[in-house]
Protein backbone atom coordinates (compact mmCIF):
# COMPACT_ATOMS: atom_id res chain seq x y z
CA UNK A 1 0.00 0.00 0.00
CA UNK A 2 1.56 3.42 -0.51
CA UNK A 3 2.22 5.86 1.72
CA UNK A 4 0.12 8.65 3.16
CA UNK A 5 -0.15 12.08 1.00
CA UNK A 6 -3.08 11.78 -1.68
CA UNK A 7 -2.03 14.75 -3.12
CA UNK A 8 1.17 14.05 -5.98
CA UNK A 9 3.37 16.24 -6.76
CA UNK A 10 2.50 17.96 -9.29
CA UNK A 11 -1.25 17.96 -8.96
CA UNK A 12 -2.42 21.55 -8.13
CA UNK A 13 -4.85 22.81 -6.00
CA UNK A 14 -7.84 24.07 -7.63
CA UNK A 15 -8.70 26.89 -5.65
CA UNK A 16 -11.42 27.71 -2.59
CA UNK A 17 -11.70 24.74 -0.47
CA UNK A 18 -9.96 21.85 -3.17
CA UNK A 19 -6.84 20.07 -2.32
CA UNK A 20 -6.11 18.71 -5.52
CA UNK A 21 -8.21 18.68 -8.87
CA UNK A 22 -11.47 18.84 -7.76
CA UNK A 23 -11.11 17.25 -4.52
CA UNK A 24 -11.80 18.97 -1.12
CA UNK A 25 -8.50 18.96 1.09
CA UNK A 26 -11.25 17.86 3.68
CA UNK A 27 -11.91 14.81 1.64
CA UNK A 28 -7.79 14.29 0.65
CA UNK A 29 -7.24 14.57 4.41
CA UNK A 30 -9.70 11.71 5.38
CA UNK A 31 -7.95 9.36 3.34
CA UNK A 32 -4.36 10.41 4.20
CA UNK A 33 -5.57 9.77 7.80
CA UNK A 34 -7.13 6.60 6.73
CA UNK A 35 -3.57 5.32 5.34
CA UNK A 36 -1.55 6.62 8.73
CA UNK A 37 -4.21 4.47 10.93
CA UNK A 38 -3.66 1.30 9.01
CA UNK A 39 0.25 1.41 8.63
CA UNK A 40 1.03 0.89 12.31
CA UNK A 41 -0.67 -2.85 11.92
CA UNK A 42 2.37 -3.47 10.28
CA UNK A 43 3.87 -4.20 13.47
CA UNK A 44 0.90 -4.42 15.47
CA UNK A 45 -1.52 -6.64 13.95
CA UNK A 46 0.15 -8.02 10.86
CA UNK A 47 -2.47 -10.58 10.35
CA UNK A 48 -5.28 -7.77 10.32
CA UNK A 49 -3.02 -5.49 8.14
CA UNK A 50 -2.33 -8.19 5.82
CA UNK A 51 -6.50 -8.87 5.46
CA UNK A 52 -7.06 -5.13 5.28
CA UNK A 53 -4.26 -4.60 2.53
CA UNK A 54 -6.22 -7.43 0.58
CA UNK A 55 -9.28 -6.12 0.98
CA UNK A 56 -7.94 -2.46 -0.69
CA UNK A 57 -6.43 -4.24 -3.11
CA UNK A 58 -9.88 -6.04 -4.38
CA UNK A 59 -11.82 -2.66 -3.92
CA UNK A 60 -9.56 -0.69 -6.13
CA UNK A 61 -10.17 -2.97 -8.83
CA UNK A 62 -13.68 -2.32 -8.31
CA UNK A 63 -12.70 1.23 -8.45
CA UNK A 64 -11.07 1.44 -11.46
CA UNK A 65 -13.75 -0.31 -13.32
CA UNK A 66 -16.88 2.16 -11.65
CA UNK A 67 -14.80 5.01 -11.27
CA UNK A 68 -13.36 6.55 -14.43
CA UNK A 69 -12.81 10.20 -13.29
CA UNK A 70 -13.08 12.13 -9.99
CA UNK A 71 -16.57 13.03 -9.78
CA UNK A 72 -17.05 9.27 -9.98
CA UNK A 73 -14.62 8.45 -6.98
CA UNK A 74 -16.07 11.46 -4.86
CA UNK A 75 -19.39 9.93 -5.40
CA UNK A 76 -18.06 6.41 -4.14
CA UNK A 77 -16.64 8.37 -1.51
CA UNK A 78 -19.11 8.90 -0.13
CA UNK A 79 -20.76 5.65 0.78
CA UNK A 80 -18.06 5.31 3.33
CA UNK A 81 -17.71 2.21 4.86
CA UNK A 82 -20.24 0.47 3.01
CA UNK A 83 -18.19 0.95 -0.02
CA UNK A 84 -15.99 -2.08 1.28
CA UNK A 85 -19.05 -3.98 3.19
CA UNK A 86 -19.36 -6.51 1.05
CA UNK A 87 -15.33 -7.47 1.03
CA UNK A 88 -15.13 -7.77 4.56
CA UNK A 89 -15.95 -11.05 6.04
CA UNK A 90 -17.42 -10.91 9.62
CA UNK A 91 -15.21 -13.27 10.60
CA UNK A 92 -12.44 -10.85 9.72
CA UNK A 93 -11.67 -9.09 13.09
CA UNK A 94 -10.27 -6.13 13.61
CA UNK A 95 -10.58 -5.10 9.63
CA UNK A 96 -12.69 -1.42 9.67
CA UNK A 97 -14.46 -1.11 6.59
CA UNK A 98 -14.21 2.86 6.38
CA UNK A 99 -10.54 2.19 6.79
CA UNK A 100 -10.15 0.16 3.87
CA UNK A 101 -12.70 2.14 1.83
CA UNK A 102 -10.62 5.37 2.02
CA UNK A 103 -7.36 3.91 1.96
CA UNK A 104 -8.68 2.46 -2.20
CA UNK A 105 -10.12 5.92 -2.69
CA UNK A 106 -6.68 7.53 -1.87
CA UNK A 107 -5.14 4.88 -4.28
CA UNK A 108 -7.20 5.15 -6.86
CA UNK A 109 -7.27 9.19 -6.64
CA UNK A 110 -3.78 9.16 -7.26
CA UNK A 111 -4.14 7.11 -10.37
CA UNK A 112 -6.64 9.70 -11.45
CA UNK A 113 -4.15 12.36 -10.77
CA UNK A 114 -1.33 10.57 -12.49
CA UNK A 115 -3.49 10.70 -15.51
CA UNK A 116 -4.20 14.25 -15.55
CA UNK A 117 -1.05 15.00 -14.96
CA UNK A 118 0.02 13.03 -18.02
CA UNK A 119 -3.00 14.48 -20.22
CA UNK A 120 -1.97 17.96 -19.44
CA UNK A 121 1.60 17.02 -20.11
CA UNK A 122 1.03 15.73 -23.41
CA UNK A 123 -0.95 19.11 -24.14
CA UNK A 124 1.57 21.50 -23.42
CA UNK A 125 3.93 19.68 -25.76
CA UNK A 126 1.25 20.06 -28.43
CA UNK A 127 0.89 23.57 -28.17
CA UNK A 128 4.63 24.23 -27.78
CA UNK A 129 4.69 22.20 -31.25
CA UNK A 130 2.42 24.15 -32.69
CA UNK A 131 4.16 27.06 -31.53
CA UNK A 132 7.36 26.06 -32.99
CA UNK A 133 9.10 25.78 -29.51
CA UNK A 134 11.71 23.27 -28.91
CA UNK A 135 11.48 23.43 -25.49
CA UNK A 136 8.28 24.42 -23.21
CA UNK A 137 7.57 24.22 -19.29
CA UNK A 138 4.57 20.64 -19.44
CA UNK A 139 3.82 20.85 -15.78
CA UNK A 140 4.06 23.88 -13.33
CA UNK A 141 3.40 23.11 -9.20
CA UNK A 142 2.80 26.09 -6.84
CA UNK A 143 4.70 29.57 -7.30
CA UNK A 144 8.85 30.05 -7.54
CA UNK A 145 7.85 33.48 -5.01
CA UNK A 146 6.43 31.46 -2.53
CA UNK A 147 9.31 28.82 -2.13
CA UNK A 148 10.68 27.12 -0.18
CA UNK A 149 7.62 28.00 2.20
CA UNK A 150 5.14 26.59 -0.04
CA UNK A 151 6.57 23.10 -2.36
CA UNK A 152 7.44 24.26 -5.86
CA UNK A 153 8.33 22.14 -8.81
CA UNK A 154 8.26 22.93 -12.69
CA UNK A 155 9.01 20.58 -15.51
CA UNK A 156 10.44 21.59 -18.85
CA UNK A 157 10.47 19.29 -21.61
CA UNK A 158 11.95 19.21 -25.12
CA UNK A 159 9.41 18.94 -27.51
CA UNK A 160 10.75 16.78 -30.25
CA UNK A 161 12.20 13.98 -27.46
CA UNK A 162 10.52 14.15 -24.52
CA UNK A 163 13.66 14.75 -22.62
CA UNK A 164 13.27 16.59 -19.49
CA UNK A 165 14.35 18.54 -16.58
CA UNK A 166 12.62 19.06 -13.37
CA UNK A 167 13.46 21.92 -11.20
CA UNK A 168 12.33 21.71 -6.99
CA UNK A 169 12.80 24.59 -4.68
CA UNK A 170 12.48 23.40 -1.03
CA UNK A 171 13.87 24.65 2.45
CA UNK A 172 16.95 23.71 3.74
CA UNK A 173 17.94 22.13 7.04
CA UNK A 174 17.52 24.97 8.78
CA UNK A 175 13.94 25.80 6.86
CA UNK A 176 15.53 29.44 6.31
CA UNK A 177 16.86 28.74 3.17
CA UNK A 178 16.10 27.92 -0.49
CA UNK A 179 17.53 24.75 -1.70
CA UNK A 180 17.32 24.18 -5.92
CA UNK A 181 17.31 21.09 -7.12
CA UNK A 182 17.48 20.04 -10.33
CA UNK A 183 16.60 16.38 -11.63
CA UNK A 184 16.37 14.53 -15.47
CA UNK A 185 13.66 13.18 -16.41
CA UNK A 186 12.07 11.54 -19.39
CA UNK A 187 8.05 11.84 -20.99
CA UNK A 188 6.36 9.66 -23.06
CA UNK A 189 5.56 11.07 -26.04
CA UNK A 190 2.89 8.78 -26.27
CA UNK A 191 1.10 8.25 -22.85
CA UNK A 192 2.16 11.31 -21.25
CA UNK A 193 3.96 9.30 -18.06
CA UNK A 194 7.03 10.85 -16.63
CA UNK A 195 10.37 8.93 -15.89
CA UNK A 196 12.45 10.68 -12.74
CA UNK A 197 15.78 9.98 -14.17
CA UNK A 198 19.17 11.03 -12.21
CA UNK A 199 19.61 13.94 -10.05
CA UNK A 200 22.04 16.59 -11.32
CA UNK A 201 22.18 18.71 -9.06
CA UNK A 202 21.09 20.82 -5.69
CA UNK A 203 22.15 24.77 -5.34
CA UNK A 204 21.76 27.56 -2.89
CA UNK A 205 22.48 30.29 -5.53
CA UNK A 206 20.00 30.69 -8.09
CA UNK A 207 22.45 31.71 -11.05
CA UNK A 208 24.55 28.84 -10.17
CA UNK A 209 20.89 26.32 -10.80
CA UNK A 210 19.99 28.76 -14.20
CA UNK A 211 23.55 27.62 -15.17
CA UNK A 212 23.01 24.36 -14.32
CA UNK A 213 19.70 24.09 -16.17
CA UNK A 214 21.10 25.76 -19.46
CA UNK A 215 23.67 22.75 -19.01
CA UNK A 216 21.48 20.22 -18.58
CA UNK A 217 19.17 21.54 -21.42
CA UNK A 218 21.39 21.55 -24.21
CA UNK A 219 21.98 17.25 -23.23
CA UNK A 220 24.86 15.36 -24.00
CA UNK A 221 25.56 16.64 -27.68
CA UNK A 222 26.14 20.16 -26.57
CA UNK A 223 23.50 21.57 -28.99
CA UNK A 224 21.74 24.72 -27.08
CA UNK A 225 18.18 25.01 -27.15
CA UNK A 226 16.34 27.21 -29.91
Amino acid sequence: MAGSGSGPSGAGASGGGAGGPGVPRAVLRSWDEAEARLFPLVMAQPDVYQRSVGMIQRLLGLLRETCPDLPALLAAHERGGDLAAGLVDPADAGVRPDLVAAAACAMRYRELVAVLAAQGRLAALARARDQGLSWAVVQETGSPDRAPYLPYQRIEAEVASGRAVIVSIEPDETLSRAVHRLDEGQIDLGTGGLQIGDPVGSYLDPGALAAALLQAREGPAGTAPA
